[in-house]
């Protein structure tokens, strides 16, 4: 019973469809399209309205109570109720305001109250309560009863008033909209599906036209250019087809020899980049080797004070030690010219010792550099013994200038990586800021700090020189930038220093500078270097 009406009723829904007309079909979409949004929108368009009034009316509650709470300050401390009750007139004048009270404190005693206006009307009501201050002192209470009746008379009158223009717009809108679609609309279509169909069957040569200037008449000149395209189509439909044939053939050989120009241009692009890593790692090799250079020669220049006075002591020693024997084989010699022998002896023996053992230390210091400088082998070593011994050798060169160099190294910070890169380092930071942040000062201090940072060191490098302008900061760690082209710089000091930094100790470097103050260097290296512990730098090793 139940599954037969139900089919009956699909029946009669289908034959429905099929009987609706363009013409009904447009009329049925006009009329839900504006009812239905109307019967949403007009409930939330009315519900945004009330909440804004209400919004409205708690800010004016709001404004109200503290202009109450302004206006009594005075009043509540002379403790003069008739002046306070001639200042509420002008909050009292707003017909939303039922009822105001005003407490003293501490004791919340009713210091005035007005209520008269209250009993005629209905609410609801809403109070808000504000402190009453004199100064920085909390003297009293403000509370503010306001009604809602005339909100509510509000929103009932626009809520009518927006009904009936809403109903009287949407009748007015349905008649205009239905007259123009049937002008407009409803005729050039079927006059356009006639046409639509003469295109199906294949007749091509009467034009189509509906002598418009709007969307239809656009569409209808569509269709006449179409109709127009097919023509051509059909046209030239054979040529193409002839084209693609010799194209196809051409195509294959003119694949070829592209695909055999990027293979030769990837060749040279690999060589290319080849030649730039070798050349970058023969840089690398070339500055570590000026710097052990520079070393060598500070070193030797080190040497030669304690050496030329070993060898003055020694030859004094030989010039004594021949007057001596001269002596005894002249025959008695006096107690006093063995006492002065034994006493000339002993002192040359002294300096002889204190030059030598000097000179062995300076071996020493530079023989432990010169190793680490000269190779990229991965160690554990003292951070202040690596940098004390660097920082020596390169005193040799700076005592030749006004500047000074100062470590502040703590005793405790061991390392497991590359003392030779690091170093370079050091050297590159120090060359720098005597040959730029010092060039033309007469004087200039260096200082390194370190200091742990959990599993980090910070090292710190900075210098009271001429500091480095902003657009030059940036680009200080680019290979071959340098401020003094052709005059010895090349270059590469800074920016194989961020190389090593980066790529073989695992860290990383930030720069900071003002002009005319001087330059800090920060760099942050974990104190176990990254990659096998028997490993090299891939960077440094040549």
């Amino acid at each position: 019973m139940h599954k037969g009406n139900a089919m009956q009723f699909q029946a009669i829904l289908s034959a429905v469809r099929t009987r609706i007309t363009l013409r009904l079909a447009i009329i049925l979409a006009v009329i839900f399209g504006l009812s239905l949004p109307a019967a949403f929108l007009i409930p939330y368009h009315l519900q945004t309205i009330e909440g804004l009034a209400r919004i409205k009316a708690k800010a004016d509650h709001q404004r109200l109570t503290n202009i109450l709470s302004v206006i009594l300050s005075e009043p509540l401390w002379q403790i003069t109720p008739e002046i306070a009750a001639s200042s509420i007139a002008v909050v009292q004048s707003d017909p939303r305001v039922a009822k105001i009270e005003v407490f003293t404190m501490p004791d919340r005693k009713l210091f005035i109250v007005n209520d008269e206006r209250m009993k005629a009307q209905q609410g609801p009501f809403t109070t808000l309560s504000s402190d009453i201050k004199h100064g920085e002192q909390v003297i009293g209470e403000v509370k503010l009863t306001l009604a809602d009746d005339i909100l509510r008379e509000g929103l009932a009158a626009e809520f009518r008033r927006y009904i009936s223009t809403g109903l009287l717009s949407l009748v007015l809108a349905i008649s205009f909209i239905l007259f123009v679609l049937q002008w407009r609309l409803v005729k050039p279509i079927k006059l356009l599906i006639s046409e639509s169909d003469r295109l199906a069957a294949g007749r091509l040569d009467a034009p189509i036209n509906l002598h418009r200037s709007d969307e239809l008449g656009n569409l209808s000149s569509s269709l006449d250019a179409t109709r127009k395209a097919l023509q051509r189509t059909f046209k030239e439909l054979e040529e193409k087809n002839k084209q693609l044939l010799e194209y196809s053939t051409t195509l294959e050989m003119k694949v070829r020899e592209r695909t055999h120009e990027l293979e030769y241009a990837n060749q040279h692009l690999e060589t290319a980049l080849s030649n730039i890593s070798n050349a970058q790692t023969e840089l690398a090799r070339i500055e570590r080797m000026a710097a052990l250079g520079s070393m060598v020669a500070g070193v030797a220049h080190e040497l030669n004070t304690p050496l030329g006075n070993c060898l003055l002591v020694a030859s004094t020693l030989a010039d004594e030690t021949n007057q001596f024997m001269a002596m005894m084989n002249q025959g008695p010699m006096k107690r006093s010219d063995l006492s002065k022998y034994i006493e000339t002896t002993n002192e040359s023996t002294k300096l002889l010792l204190r030059g030598l053992q000097q000179s062995a230390r300076l071996v020493g210091e530079f023989k432990q550099v010169a190793v680490d400088q000269s190779s990229t082998q991965r160690r554990t070593f003292s951070l202040e013994i690596m940098l004390g011994e660097l920082a020596a050798l390169l005193q040799s060169s700076l005592r030749k200038t006004p500047y000074t160099l100062e470590l502040e190294i703590p005793d405790d910070i061991e390392l497991d990586s590359f003392p030779g890169p690091l170093g370079q380092v050091f050297t590159n930071l120090v060359n720098n800021a005597v040959a730029h942040g010092f060039d033309g000062l007469d004087k200039g201090n260096m200082r390194c700090i370190a200091q742990k940072q959990g599993d980090h060191v910070l090292i710190s490098f900075e210098d009271d020189g001429k500091g480095i302008p902003p657009e030059i900061i940036k680009r200080i760690f680019e290979p071959f930038f340098t401020t003094k082209f052709g005059q010895g710089g090349s270059g590469l000091g800074l920016s194989i220093t961020f190389n090593i930094i980066c790529n073989v100790l695992g860290g990383e470097i930030r720069v900071s500078s003002t002009l005319g103050q001087g330059t800090r260097f920060d760099i942050s290296i974990p104190l176990i270097a990254p990659g096998n512990r028997q490993s090299e730098s891939p960077l440094m090793h040549n």
